[in-house]
């Protein structure tokens, strides 16, 4: 999101931070160390900023996180933004690797096929992120790609079976049109719908 008006960026701001001012957390299994203010932001109006960091020495990799919930305490705000995670993660997936955002069909009855489709193959991608044997250390397969990865080199292992397949039938004899008229065959029924 652009916010008009000056910036103070945070990470600018993270090394200034006194150690005194954090405050352990334990969230499951993991102890985070965070720092929470009220702070008003142009164009947002007054918001609760918290910064949490898997350090007691406030290095490395933080997570920033900001509510219009001032009220909230930090740890309820951590909690509900991973509550939040996987929905945000599923619309970025779903209009970026799945392509729902440029999907034109307008029907219930035309939209069901292709995502019962789209989602059946992507419940088998996290599989192929995986190692193919667990990992020694903590007996759990560590993931070797991302989904982001897994969906390309899917997308591009469909893509060349297309472009063998139409060469396979152009070795055979068959004209171009032709080889172009089986190809896209199932979208020209779609289209006379």
């Amino acid at each position: 999101m652009a916010i008009e008006g000056p910036h103070l960026k945070v990470e600018d701001r993270v090394p200034l931070i006194p150690r005194s001012a954090s405050t352990q957390v334990k969230i499951g299994e993991r102890e985070y160390w965070y720092c929470a203010l009220n702070r008003r932001v142009p164009g947002l109006g007054k918001v609760r900023l918290v910064l949490s960091f898997a350090h007691a020495e406030l290095t490395g990799t933080y997570a920033g996180l900001m509510s219009k919930r001032t009220d909230w305490a930090a740890k309820k705000i951590r909690t509900t933004y991973w509550q939040r995670w996987p929905i945000d993660t599923f619309y970025q997936d779903s209009k970026g690797h799945r392509g729902l955002d440029e999907y034109r069909m307008r029907t219930a009855a035309a939209i069901q096929p292709h995502w019962g489709l789209v989602f059946v193959a992507s419940s088998f991608l996290p599989l192929q992120c995986l190692a193919a044997s667990p990992s020694k250390r903590r007996g759990l397969a560590h993931p070797i790609k991302t989904i982001g990865e897994a969906w390309r080199q899917q997308s591009q292992a469909l893509i060349e079976k297309l472009i063998v397949y139409a060469h396979e039938l152009l070795q055979r004899g068959q004209s171009a049109s032709t080889v172009f008229a089986e190809i896209f065959a199932k979208q020209q029924e779609i289209a006379a719908l």
